[in-house]
């Protein structure tokens, strides 16, 4: 059987340079700005997503 599809959650992919790991962190329900937070030290991050976006889907965060 076949599970229900669930929809596409767009997302970044951000190495946390903190503590040296990656993590996705995911579009707001506004479609905002990107947010979440370092998984090791909990550092938050906030990106804003502007209105013509970028093909870049990984970025670095100190």
């Amino acid at each position: 059987m076949k599970s229900p599809e669930r929809p596409v959650r767009p997302f970044i992919g951000i190495h946390f340079t903190c503590c040296g790991v990656y993590a996705r962190i995911y579009l707001n329900r506004q479609g905002t700005a990107y947010a979440g937070h370092c998984p090791k030290c909990a550092a938050p991050l906030t990106v804003k997503a502007g209105p013509h976006g970028s093909k870049k889907r990984f970025w670095t965060a100190g």
